[in-house]
């Protein structure tokens, strides 16, 4: 089973995630002879408390995608009302970090947009993506794995 091992930064277990459009996506698009947008990256926080992948506006506005759709979102700081965000199909490749072994590649995913630069990350793995992997957190070492 491939997978990363990472140290757990002051910001927690985080990562660095790049984004595509989807695969179904980026075949339309090169059927229709419609550029490719540059893959963009951004450090991921990843949060077991979250129950769907979140991305910064500013990782989907690069890649030129339409909304599939909105969903509502509470939070903490919601105060139980919900708010409305954005959803998009994006693709979601996680590098290995070691030579010559598969990167953890989703090809189709709905994300949630939020606003999560002020906290100095660029996105939230739930556990939508969770839910495919194995998580080994370690706070004794200060470690954590993501095997796929």
């Amino acid at each position: 089973m491939p997978g990363i091992n990472l140290k757990i930064t002051t910001q927690g277990p985080v990562l660095t995630v790049f984004i595509l459009p989807s695969a179904p996506r980026m075949q339309a698009m090169l059927a229709a002879k419609v550029p490719l947008p540059a893959p963009v990256s951004g450090l991921f926080l990843v949060d077991t408390g979250a129950s769907h992948t979140v991305v910064d506006q500013g990782l989907v506005a690069p890649l030129g995608l339409q909304p599939t759709g909105t969903t509502g979102v509470q939070t903490p700081s919601t105060n139980g009302v919900l708010h409305q965000c954005n959803m998009y199909d994006v693709q979601m490749i996680i590098p290995c970090g070691v030579l010559q072994a598969p990167a953890f590649v989703l090809p189709a995913i709905p994300v949630i947009e939020s606003s999560l630069a002020p906290q100095g990350i660029m996105g939230l793995i739930g556990r939508d993506i969770l839910q495919k992997c194995l998580l080994v957190y370690n706070g004794v070492t200060g470690d954590y794995s993501l095997s796929y």
